[in-house]
């Protein structure tokens, strides 16, 4: 069962869609969220990401993060939704791997970013 989490609220990240083997979540680049060209912090983009990994990986089993990999590719802008979708790629006893791009809304890549779990309950 997926419970929501804290640091997403506090981010305003929204989970869209949750299933076995796929999420979707996004959220809205406020003023908050701006670097000093003006543009989406990578953390914030990285939150977003993180957030859908959060969700698919702990959708049916309790997992951390082992590793995450980040390819930022193109800005988000002030007001820009921005997407996260999150897909699994490899699942194991002990770890599995995903992938998730992140999107706006027009479908433009934002960044490309793999994430390795570790699953506490080794099922």
């Amino acid at each position: 069962m997926i419970r929501e989490s804290p640091f997403s609220k506090l981010l305003n990240i929204k989970l869209e869609e949750a299933r076995e083997g796929y999420v979707r979540v996004s959220g809205v680049v406020s003023s908050d969220f701006l670097n000093l060209h003006g543009t989406a912090h990578g953390s914030f983009i990285f939150a977003i990401a993180d957030a859908a990994f959060e969700y698919i990986s702990n959708y049916s089993r309790d997992s951390v993060a082992l590793h995450v990999s980040v390819d930022f590719r193109k800005p988000a802008k002030e007001g820009e939704k921005i997407i996260a979708e999150a897909f699994e790629e490899v699942s194991g006893k002990t770890t599995s791997l995903y992938r998730i791009i992140v999107k706006n809304a027009d479908g433009k890549i934002i960044a490309y970013v793999t994430a390795l779990a570790y699953h506490l309950d080794n099922k």
